[in-house]
C-alpha cells in the first residue's frame, strides 16, 4: 500500500500494491490522572522509511486529543505499558522496523497533524480515505496524546503500516 517513489521524489498520485512488507503495530495502557499518550516510532538504524496508512485510537475517557509528529531526538516521559506489539502481516516475515509505546508528557519538537478540540474518545487518520499521508524517516514517530485531568484513562493505538521497499536513488 505504499505510495511510490519515483528518482527519489516522493510521488502522491497512485498506491503502489507491489509492496510486501505490510505491519502493524498496537500498544495500550493507563495512568491514574494527568497525561496520556501513544506513539509509533521508526526505530530502523539505517534509511529506511515506515510508510503509515492507518492510525486509529482509542480512549476511556473523552477530552481534547492532538495527533502529532514527533521529530529526532525523541524525548517523553514514557510509563510501561499493558501490553505492546509489532507484527509482520506475512506468518513467515521477520519482524518489520517499528515500534510503539506510552508517554505522560513529551519534550519533544513536534507537529501538529490533528487537533481534536471537542471531546472525544477515539478517532482516525487514514490516507487510504483522503486524510494525510505520513510517512516516518529514521527516528521519527507519530503519537496521540491528552489530558485526562483527575480521571483515570486507558489509551489504545493500532497502527497499520510499511516498510518503503522501493526508494530509488536520486538522478545524478
Amino acid at each position: 500500500m505504499a505510495q511510490l517513489n519515483s528518482r527519489g521524489t516522493l510521488t502522491r498520485s497512485r498506491w503502489d500494491y507491489f509492496e510486501q512488507t505490510n505491519g502493524w503495530a498496537s500498544v495500550y495502557g493507563s495512568v491514574t490522572s494527568g497525561g496520556i499518550g501513544a506513539y509509533f516510532a521508526n526505530n530502523s538504524t539505517g534509511s529506511l522509511a515506515l510508510d503509515i496508512y492507518n492510525f486509529t485510537w482509542f480512549a476511556s475517557v473523552a477530552v481534547p486529543w492532538n495527533v502529532t509528529l514527533f521529530v529526532p531526538p525523541l524525548v517523553l516521559t514514557a510509563f510501561t505499558p499493558t501490553d505492546s506489539e509489532v507484527h509482520a502481516s506475512q506468518p513467515d516475515r521477520a519482524t518489520l522496523a517499528g515500534v510503539v509505546g506510552m508517554y505522560s508528557a513529551s519534550a519533544s519538537p513536534f507537529f501538529t497533524i490533528q487537533r481534536i478540540s471537542n471531546q472525544v474518545q477515539s478517532g482516525i487518520v487514514e490516507p487510504v480515505a483522503g486524510q494525510p499521508f505520513v510517512t516516518l524517516p529514521p527516528g521519527w514517530a507519530i503519537g496521540i496524546g491528552g489530558f485526562a485531568g483527575t480521571n483515570p484513562c486507558e489509551l489504545s493505538l493500532n497502527v497499520w503500516y510499511q516498510e518503503v521497499t522501493d526508494n530509488i536513488a536520486p538522478a545524478p
